[in-house]
């Protein structure tokens, strides 16, 4: 059996005051980009011009990757097809036409919490 060997190694993980100092490091010019690639063991530039863009923006590092939700981003995710009106927005046909719905769902609910299970499905 043959084991392939990566040569590929873990990325260090810098606390944000680490890549803070890193960043000053390169805008108060004390380092060029190849150097703090080298030294930090970065595995690229773009990290560092990343970490230098949020710093820019808002005066230090914030982790903004993966960090969106609905409350600091409302408009994150697939935009809906059909924008849902309020109660106050519908018209008393679709009012009607909604708890009509409604009730189908619950008397669909009821009946089916009423059947036995199934003992041949899993």
């Amino acid at each position: 059996m043959y084991i392939r060997k990566s040569d590929y190694k873990t990325h260090i993980k810098y606390t944000n005051e680490e890549k803070e100092k890193i960043v000053l490091l390169y805008l108060n010019h004390q380092m060029g980009v190849r150097q703090i690639v080298r030294e930090f063991k970065l595995y690229g530039d773009q990290a560092l011009y990343r970490w230098v863009k949020i710093y820019e923006k808002y005066g230090s590092i914030i982790e903004t990757r993966g960090k969106a939700t609905k409350l600091n981003n409302p408009n994150k995710g697939r935009p809906r097809k059909h924008l849902e009106k309020t109660l106050e927005e519908l018209s008393k046909d679709e009012l009607i036409e909604r708890v009509r719905m409604l009730e189908d769902i619950k008397k669909s609910l009821v009946y089916l919490t009423s059947q036995q299970p199934n003992k041949n499905t899993k």
